[in-house]
């Protein structure tokens, strides 16, 4: 994700033996250079607001002296989505073009998407798409770090435009402001907060940590909690039931109390140990979504299939009043997963 916000681990590891080969047995050969060359290879939309899609457009230009034909266009993320360009033909010199556009995440963090092309005379090549997801108040930093035994610290929230707000809850209690009272003085434009995860236990450790604010243009901000207990070691049922959220968090932004907002979310494939490789076909079959939290309902509307690894299933979550942060559960024929949520209900 979504990069949306997520947890980064460095692990030093030692280099692997490299195998010598043996005398006189065939060596593997470069690949050639691609006929093709795309302009631009990428677009930058640099910073963008959550839930936008963006345009991009691309030629594929043909250098090489024969024609050349596209054998297949795959984007690596389903938030993009491009125009059909397999199977036509570019002749030398000639050029096509390729539409492409990504559709922000509403979780902060820089998100980058890649179509990758072949073509007919096996070569490949690819075009980028990139941007900035960035929020009204922005954090920094932008998670809450708890690694290394550290359960302790601050995060400082500034308006991008300079508006004052004010910060109504954080980590699902009352902020607890550096060198700030609300009591005595009026809201401003940037705040530091402290927050303390200690008393918290590997198991009930939190993936995010949010901020909630009275801005109707960013309610929330959702820090993500990097944490052993929160990264690699988190949802370990995912392995037997054969798919992950793609996005780490559904953020379904201001609703109505006692209206359904309806929104997507999109599940994919997961079985690394076998390289993806599909042993349950039903895995994407779903028979249930429901919230966790009492403070919302959840529904299951539909589900359609996208491509071979991919399922986009929407749902409804209705809000009864207020800040909402809770989990989902989404049920398939292959087992049950959680994904977070967060949504601000408002009376009509």
């Amino acid at each position: 994700m979504l990069t949306t916000v997520a947890s980064i681990f460095l692990t030093l590891t030692p280099a692997p033996l490299v195998a010598q080969p043996q005398q006189g047995a065939p060596t593997a050969q470069p690949r050639a250079a691609s006929t093709v060359t795309v302009a631009p290879d990428l677009v930058d939309f640099g910073a963008i607001e959550p839930g936008s899609t963006h345009p991009a457009k691309f030629m594929l230009i043909n250098t090489g002296a024969s024609a050349v034909t596209v054998s297949n266009a795959t984007p690596n993320c389903k938030c993009t989505a491009i125009s059909d360009v397999k199977g036509k033909t570019i002749a030398p010199g000639g050029t096509l073009e390729l539409n492409a556009s990504l559709h922000a995440p509403r979780a902060p963090g820089v998100k980058e998407a890649v179509v990758f092309l072949s073509f007919s005379d096996g070569t490949l090549a690819k075009a980028t798409i990139k941007g900035d997801v960035r929020l009204k108040v922005i954090a920094e930093p932008p998670y809450v770090d708890v690694l290394k035994d550290v359960t302790r610290g601050t995060v400082k929230l500034r308006s991008a435009d300079g508006a004052p707000f004010s910060i109504l809850r954080a980590g699902n209690t009352t902020p607890v402001f550096v060198g700030f009272d609300p009591k005595t003085s009026p809201p401003r434009a940037e705040y530091e907060i402290a927050f303390d995860l200690s008393a918290l236990a590997c198991e009930s450790m939190p993936i995010w940590w949010f901020v909630w604010t009275d801005r109707v243009d960013c309610p929330v901000i959702p820090l993500r909690v990097r944490d052993e207990c929160t990264g690699s070691k988190a949802d370990m049922d995912r392995y037997k039931r054969f798919w992950i959220t793609e996005e780490g968090l559904v953020d379904a932004g201001n609703g109505v109390v006692g209206k359904p907002s309806e929104l997507d979310i999109e599940l994919k494939h997961y079985n690394p140990s076998k390289r993806n490789a599909v042993e349950r076909v039903d895995w994407r079959d779903v028979k249930s979504v429901r919230s966790l939290t009492p403070s919302a309902t959840a529904a299951f509307v539909s589900k359609r299939d996208v491509g071979s690894d991919g399922a986009m299933v929407t749902i409804t979550i209705t809000p009864s009043a207020g800040a909402i942060e809770g989990e989902l559960e989404i049920e398939t024929s292959t087992g049950k997963g959680r994904v977070p949520f967060t949504i601000f209900g408002r009376a009509q």
